[in-house]
């Protein structure tokens, strides 16, 4: 564990004063033109849709008389005994001696009491002694440097100590560092490990391919590092994982129990959650319970839960509160101990390497000891305890293996044979030995557990939140979402290019090299997912290694995306004539979208949706030269803005309806001398309307700018005769943190600039206002479309607070709006549920902020509105109706031991989509825990999450007349493929393809039938047959997996799968 630092006082947080908000009232008219009449802060606002676009309708909805909502779940009752919430809403918090208190409020209700059954004496405690060692991927070394000098040495001393002590047991969790060692191991050393596996001294625990973050990872990710981890363990030690182990995450998410139990792993053990929260619950026995969904009020995917005492995985904080006394079993330090009953064992002897603190003898020690055993244990139900005996890169050297051992088999042994004085039995074992004799006790004793909803966030370490990393490092974190991205697309599209008759005649060398590339982008992706890594919190020179390895994982795979491409479209082997327009040019560079060139015989575009439904969007590409027309397969010329950019680059905007999954070309022609309608330079300009605005507007929406601020005031929708007063707008929050903590109090003030430079941009496809601050630049835009995008304002950020060198801090984007949310919004786990927040007063400021991985929302009973982002960050909502959003930070104080903070910022960009619904378009929350999301707010954070991909080629290549799909199969817009994954065996040779499908619960509205994506009423699926060409291989095997592949549900071929809200399945096609 890491080297504790020292602690800070904490300034009381400053009191938020609620701003009163004016509430607007809607003027619903009926005559041919609707005026739209707003009254607010801000004034009388009216806007009039032209009667034109009154009459022409919404062409995109899907509407369906017999369509009904079939995707939601019925309605969200919690069971649980108590929630988190229920938690934080209930105690009072206080400065504790070195950490923040907790103790319940008498003055409210009573959280469920859960009484200690009591366990006779004849019980004796069983300890259960834990060797292990935590290796991180990369912190204050890189990943690489971690193994050649630490990693590889504790591996090789697992063989060797554990054939040389034949009781003692070890646990192992990161099957990275597994796989990179076992491919420099003989024969014979392979079979040694395994032996140990096999016979269970060695006890593989977790599996995943790193202890991942789980604040701001996506699941696609958690899963595909599951399913990396899982798959290696199975396929080269032959056995699985029953639980998962994670000491070292900085809190814990909801989303991440839920996976562990569908992939079918039993226990979880969680240690890093609030420290006063810890404490209560010991106090009270709820250090044990059953982990529910908010959704699952059967508690049908509950699963157990152990939370470990004490803050660090280190030895010091392993046996019980007194860290000076536990220091005493620590035996790389401590001096080896006397043998009983010698004449050295009636002499004082050191019980502390630290202190130098004395016992009078031998006995008094272990009595010492002993006694914090008998006091950890208090905190549980149960007589049984689990003794963690390690930390960070332990047991890397054979002196301190022997060491260890040879001490603790003396102190054990005594205390054995003291049965009757101590009332312990103490044995080496692993994490599925403790959970066995839980569980032993648990059906012996007829011991209760409370059942518990909700996630364990925010963090405390000492008296301070950590809430920072949602957003530290934020270049890296919207890297490796674009890694992300382009994995899932890379693997969908190889998935069906591997399946093609034709392919499997031609392409085994192809097939390899793309089978290799896959594996190590989706290793070095599931790397990145690492607690020190997505978080941000690494030295600078790991980042670095993180942001070389992400680097080169997205070039391989835009390859890869278009050998898949190319083969596609012309039949043959790919040959490098499909070229992807996205690039990265360094590690520390932003992704840039390569300049097509325009050739006289023209350049064909070839643009790919990897998304399971259809999607109308305006596609945008970068032009070397603005004279160009662009025409569709059937050579019509398509309607065109282009744009002149900073740079001298052009950019054409072009609206694009794409099938499923599919591939679509188009040709990109040098204009000449000829007369083009379709085409259109877009000229920029500086100058307002009348009322010094700049107004924008679509079939859906307007939006009105401030000329001034260059900020929104309004947007209004027809479809619903509604108009918002919103102010979108920047702040800085002034701080002292560092990469891990934000340490505000709340501390903020305006980012904007006096008299900004905003520049306003009309064309026939987009709309909107480009503005230059001083730290950074934004344009906010609405696609001139009638679609699913077209309802949301767009904002693309291009920040660099490395120009800022004196700050310290972060700098975010407020969402300003007139609804009544009070203290509650609502933020994603992991992209997977929504879960229900407050801003509580009696925390600090900065333990309000909460992590996002994807979306965000406030409501009411009247509005609601949502936020979508391309990447993650941290959120806090401390006024009624507001938002902020972290952007990024510098935080220059050094933590956990780091010698340096964060400063070493670079231009980053950000992508956030906003949108609001009006009640009858989402359903109205009946509970603070969590909400549902609506079938529109769903499918465009799909498209989001899942960008089109763009390529060039200037060979001579024959184009498709037609749109190529290859979905074979409609899939209803609640379900999306979560996962694909193309297996490889032992050598590294194709097994087969892992398809994972998740159906989402959506809220069920009035207006359910105006949907831009179709619920279907039939919605079960051949994933066999799901995905494939017009030559697609027919004789496919499926197997319904658990969800990581640990165990083999069933072998039979099905054309009737059926998943229920919020159910996710996986299946090996092979």
């Amino acid at each position: 564990m890491r080297i504790r630092r020292k602690l800070f006082f904490l300034t009381k947080t400053a009191l938020v004063i609620s701003v009163v908000i004016t509430i607007f009232m809607l003027l619903w008219r009926n005559d041919s033109s609707i005026e739209m009449t707003q009254t607010g802060n801000v004034g009388a606002l009216k806007y009039v849709f032209p009667s034109m676009l009154e009459s022409s309708g919404i062409s995109n909805l899907v509407s369906s008389g017999a369509q009904s909502c079939l995707s939601s779940v019925d309605k969200i009752i919690v069971t649980a005994n108590y929630t988190l919430n229920d938690i934080l809403d209930r105690v009072k918090l206080s400065l504790g001696i070195g950490y923040i208190k907790a103790v319940e409020d008498s003055a409210r209700a009573q959280l469920t009491s859960v009484a200690k059954t009591e366990i006779p004496d004849s019980e004796p405690l069983e300890i259960i002694v834990l060797p292990h060692s935590h290796n991180d991927p990369g912190w204050k070394k890189t990943y690489q440097k971690y193994f050649d000098d630490q990693t590889t040495h504790i591996l090789t001393n697992i063989v060797e100590k554990l054939h040389q002590y034949p009781d003692m047991t070890f646990i192992w969790v990161e099957s990275c560092f597994l796989d990179k060692w076992w491919s420099n191991q003989t024969s014979e050393i392979k079979e040694r490990f395994k032996e140990l596996v096999k016979s269970g001294r060695l006890e593989i625990t977790s599996g995943m391919w790193v202890a991942p973050d789980e604040a701001s990872t996506h699941y696609f990710a958690l899963i595909d590092q599951m399913i990396e981890g899982h798959y290696w363990v199975k396929k080269n030690l032959g056995v699985v994982p029953e639980s998962s182990l994670n000491f070292d995450q900085f809190g814990y998410s909801a989303t991440m129990p839920y996976l562990a139990k569908k992939a079918g792993l039993k226990n979880v053990l969680i240690k890093r959650i609030h420290r006063g929260l810890k404490d209560m619950f010991g106090l009270q026995h709820r250090l044990n319970f059953k982990w529910r969904q908010f959704w699952d009020s059967k508690g049908s995917q509950d699963i157990f839960a152990h939370i470990d005492t004490y803050e660090w995985m280190s030895i010091s904080d392993s046996c019980g509160p007194d860290r000076a006394v536990c220091r005493g079993l620590d035996f790389m330090y401590m001096p080896d101990l006397p043998i009983p009953g010698s004449p050295q064992a009636e002499k004082p002897i050191i019980t502390d390497h630290v202190s130098r603190q004395t016992a009078p003898n031998f006995h008094e020690y272990v009595r010492r000891l002993v006694e914090q055993f008998h006091l950890k244990t208090d905190n549980y139900k149960y007589k049984v305890m689990m003794l963690p005996h390690g930390g960070d890169f332990r047991f890397d050297t054979a002196n301190e293996w022997d060491r260890q051992y040879k001490n603790l088999k003396i102190f054990m042994d005594y205390v054995n044979e003291k049965k009757k004085i101590f009332n312990v039995h103490m044995r080496f074992g692993t994490l599925k030995d403790f959970f066995e004799e839980v569980d032993r006790q648990t059906e012996k004793y007829s011991l209760k557990y409370p059942t518990v909803s909700g996630d364990f966030y925010t963090y405390t370490e000492n008296i301070e939140y950590w809430t920072g990393y949602f957003t530290t490092r934020q270049f890296d974190k919207r890297l490796g979402r674009e890694v992300q991205e382009s994995l899932r697309a890379a693997e969908l599209f190889s998935t069906i290019i591997f399946n093609d008759k034709n392919f499997k005649l031609l392409g085994a060398n192809v097939k390899n090299k793309m089978l290799r590339s896959l594996e190590v982008a989706r290793k070095d992706l599931g790397v990145f997912q690492h607690h020190d890594a997505i978080t941000g919190t690494s030295q600078a020179h790991v980042v670095i290694d993180y942001e070389k390895l992400l680097s080169s994982a997205f070039t391989s795979l835009q390859t890869v995306i278009s050998m898949a491409t190319e083969f596609l479209l012309t039949g043959n082997m790919p040959e490098g004539k499909i070229v992807p327009t996205l690039k990265r040019t360094g590690y520390n560079n932003l992704t840039e979208r390569e300049p097509i060139p325009v050739t006289l015989d023209g350049t064909k575009l070839v643009l790919m949706n990897s998304l399971t439904q259809r999607r109308k969007e305006i596609v945008s590409v970068t032009l070397k030269t603005s004279d160009v027309i662009i025409t569709d397969m059937n050579e019509q010329e398509v309607v065109t803005d282009i744009i002149k950019t900073s740079k001298g680059d052009f950019v054409a905007k072009f609206e694009v309806d794409f099938p499923p999954v599919s591939l679509m070309t188009y040709k990109l022609k040098p204009k000449g001398k000829s007369q083009s309608s379709a085409t259109q330079n877009v000229e920029t300009n500086t100058i307002p309307n009348k009322n010094n605005q700049y107004f924008c507007e679509n079939e859906l929406m307007n939006v009105t700018f401030s000329s001034k601020t260059g900020s929104t005031e309004s947007i209004c929708y027809k479809s619903r005769n509604h108009c918002i007063n919103v102010d979108v707008n920047w702040r800085y929050y002034r701080g002292s943190g560092g990469a891990y903590t934000m340490i505000s109090q709340g501390s903020e003030s305006s980012a904007t600039t006096q008299n900004p430079k905003i520049t306003f941009i009309n064309g026939r496809k987009t709309c909107g206002i480009q503005v230059d601050m001083q730290y950074f630049s934004y344009e906010m835009t609405i696609p001139l479309i009638n679609a699913v995008i077209g309802k949301a304002l767009r904002i693309d950020i291009l920040s660099d607070l490395s120009k800022w060198p004196m700050f310290n801090g972060d700098l975010a984007l407020r969402v300003d709006t007139s609804i009544k949310s009070g203290n509650v919004y609502y933020v994603d786990s992991n992209s997977f549920q929504m879960m229900g927040r407050k801003f509580r007063t009696s925390l600090p400021f900065d333990g309000n902020v909460y992590p996002m991985s994807s979306m965000a929302m406030l409501e009411d009973e009247l509005l609601r509105l949502i936020v979508h982002s391309a990447q993650p960050h941290g959120v806090v909502s401390s006024t009624s109706g507001t938002i902020d959003f972290m952007l990024d930070r510098i935080a220059r104080r050094s933590e956990m031991d780091m010698p340096e903070g964060v400063y070493d910022n670079k231009p980053t960009k950000t992508i956030f989509f906003i949108e609001f619904e009006k009640n009858g378009e989402f359903d109205a929350t009946e509970t603070t825990e969590t909400a549902l999301p609506s079938v529109n707010s769903l499918y465009l954070n799909d498209i989001v999450q899942h960008p089109i991909y763009k390529m060039f080629s200037l060979d001579t290549i024959s184009i498709p007349k037609t749109s190529l799909s290859f979905l074979k199969q409609p899939l209803s817009c609640d379900i999306i493929l979560a996962n694909v994954k193309n297996l490889v065996d032992e050598q590294s040779n194709s097994n087969g393809a892992s398809l994972t499908f998740f159906r989402r619960a959506v809220g069920c509205s009035n207006d359910i039938k105006k949907n831009f994506c179709p619920l279907l009423e039939v919605n079960n699926f051949n994933p066999g047959m799901l995905l494939g060409t017009d030559s697609y291989t027919r004789d496919i095997h499926v197997a319904e997996m658990t969800l990581s592949h640990l165990f083999q549900k069933s072998t039979e071929r099905t054309d009737d799968v059926i998943l229920t809200p919020m159910d996710l399945k996986t299946f090996h096609l092979y």
